[in-house]
């Protein structure tokens, strides 16, 4: 039930910030944080990762919708294990994001982004401009595949 609740959580926190990005003026955006490391900016993404299907959202919609009912029906049963807690966590994260990125698709029409790193090493890291929802996904599947790998909690 804790897990169910983190998922909340994530999904909540996610939502928040995307309608305070919303909400902000264009007069106050772009806004640069610890020196120019971090950029909040605002992003209407109609597609996926990386823009792909940005001409045809309602596909966009149906793709998002199947993968997190897929990955829903995977992980969710991890959720009422005993144990694996760190799993457990990974796992609420993922979806807390999955979730905060669909609720958008369906309500909005599109993903709201709103974190760049415009001095980011990779060049990968540095060109695309992101949210909460993906933040929370990758971390939470970079937790399930490094505990996958050495088979630690």
């Amino acid at each position: 039930m804790l897990f169910l609740l983190l998922i909340a959580f994530f999904f909540c926190i996610d939502f928040y910030l995307k309608n305070l990005i919303e909400v902000t003026s264009n007069e106050e955006l772009p806004k640069s944080l610890l020196h120019g490391h971090i950029q909040l900016r605002r992003l209407h993404n109609k597609g996926l990762a990386g823009g792909r299907f940005k001409k045809s959202p309602r596909i966009a919609t149906l793709i998002s919708g199947i993968c997190l009912l897929i990955v829903s029906l995977s992980l969710l049963p991890i959720l009422f294990k005993k144990g694996r807690y760190l799993a457990k966590l990974a796992i609420s994260m993922i979806l807390g994001g999955a979730f905060g990125n669909f609720f958008d698709r369906l309500g909005r029409g599109y993903v709201v982004d709103y974190i760049s790193f415009p001095k980011a090493k990779l060049k990968a890291i540095r060109n695309y401009v992101y949210n909460l929802a993906d933040l929370l996904i990758f971390i939470g599947s970079g937790i399930l595949l490094l505990k996958e790998l050495f088979g630690k909690e």
